[in-house]
């Protein structure tokens, strides 16, 4: 029995993001239409015993004919003329493009007719079909036929949403790409993230982003990892996209605030060894995301502000492993501010300045806010950091706070400018 490959049912998929590959049970010689051959990689359609019996070693013949559908003799309908009704029943002699030549079947008439004015009782197949069969099959092994497409693929996408209340919401969807006109109807589907380049006909490179993801089972595929494994019924319909959540635990999100602040010596204007300099900034957002639970694919994140329901960010997210900690800083905000001046006195003698910077730190919000504030030399100069009770700090400062809601904090520090 042939299998017309028209909507696909009782099959698992594996899922990368930029190819998949689909593992049913062989029932005989399949057959895909040329819209859905153009698809597939010819070369990965094998044939496999189950899992269950891989101490068995058998080999196959593997046979693809393209069978050029021929619509003569079967049984049409014409209408003359646009506006006769009803049609004709007529045999199909000689079909073409613009004109065909048909037999009535009452009067056994033949006639040229146009091709637009033919109907048919079901949908034509007038492009070729393309079979694809294997030999010997025995009759008491269940064999699985697999093979990959390139017309279907998933990528993985993230929200992460901020409350007024000062807590984190973190998302993770999986956007399952369907650009084929096939229904697909699968039992199990994994989503898979690894390092596989294949190409598709046209000299077309598809290649998978580079990632180490563990499965429940820890089961090792050289390389290609399962990241999530969908074990229910899912009914993918042709030229869609379907979204679904994936459930990790242990992913947290804390919410910095943070600023660097450069040192620089500002050119002499005057003479004097002494000049006060002052100024007002913003402190950026840092999200830190703290993986412990698994790998995360790479991916877009979209940063939402809940409590005005707006979007107010975007960030691509790379490859983390487990246990991997990723900081990124978007936008400024501007209820978190600090205000500074500096004080620098140059030794022209020893060639050194000593910087003294006096910050204040104001938190306008509602709630308290993590701080985290820096600060460093220009790359031309050589600096040492102390506190305001003369203890090092080396070579760059850090402070990490938090702030109460609409407070504020004053400090000091000094620098040493040895080059």
């Amino acid at each position: 029995m042939c299998t017309m490959q028209s909507t696909l049912s009782n099959s698992t998929v594996r899922l990368y993001d930029s190819f998949a590959e689909i593992r049913q049970i062989y029932n005989g010689p399949l057959r895909f239409r040329q819209i859905d051959w153009d698809n597939i990689k010819h070369e990965s359609i094998i044939l496999q015993t189950p899992s269950a019996s891989n101490n068995i070693t058998m080999f196959f013949e593997r046979r693809i004919v393209r069978i050029n559908v021929n619509m003569t003799g079967k049984k049409i309908f014409v209408r003359k003329y646009s506006e006769q009704k009803p049609s004709i029943p007529c045999e199909l002699i000689k079909h073409d493009n613009e004109y065909s030549i048909v037999r009535e079947i009452e009067t056994g008439h033949y006639f040229r007719i146009q091709s637009d004015l033919i109907e048919y009782s079901s949908e034509p197949q007038l492009s070729p079909i393309y079979e694809v069969s294997f030999y010997p099959v025995p009759t008491n092994l269940s064999l699985i036929v697999t093979y990959i497409v390139s017309s279907l693929r998933w990528n993985t996408r993230y929200t992460l949403q901020t409350f007024s209340n000062g807590q984190i919401k973190f998302q993770i969807l999986a956007d399952i790409i369907n650009l084929s006109p096939l229904n697909y109807y699968f039992n199990l589907t994994h989503l898979m993230a690894g390092n596989i380049n294949l190409a598709f006909g046209s000299s077309k490179s598809s290649s998978l982003i580079a990632t180490t993801i563990l499965s429940q089972n820890n089961i090792d595929y050289s390389g290609i990892h399962l990241f999530s494994l969908i074990n229910n019924s899912l009914k993918i319909e042709p030229y869609s996209i379907l979204t679904l959540p994936i459930l990790l635990p242990n992913i947290n999100i804390k919410v910095y605030f943070t600023y660097n602040l450069i040192l620089t010596i500002p050119s002499p204007i005057t003479n004097s060894i002494t000049s006060i300099i002052s100024g007002k900034h913003k402190f950026q957002p840092l999200y830190q995301l703290s993986n412990s639970s698994s790998f995360l694919p790479t991916g877009q994140l979209l940063v939402y502000d809940s409590t005005s329901n707006v979007l107010t960010d975007e960030w691509h997210l790379p490859t983390l492993a487990e246990l991997e900690k990723y900081e990124f800083e978007l936008g400024q905000d501007s209820d978190i501010m600090f205000v500074y001046n500096r004080t620098l006195t140059i030794n022209r003698t020893t060639n050194s300045s000593l910087i003294t910077t006096n910050v204040l730190i104001q938190n306008f919000k509602q709630r308290k806010v993590n701080i985290r504030f820096k600060s460093m030399c220009h790359l031309s100069m050589i600096c040492l950091f102390y506190d305001s009770k003369a203890r090092s700090l080396g070579s760059r400062l850090r402070y990490d706070l938090i702030l109460e809601a609409k407070s504020e904090i004053a400090f000091t520090f000094t620098t040493v400018r040895l080059s």
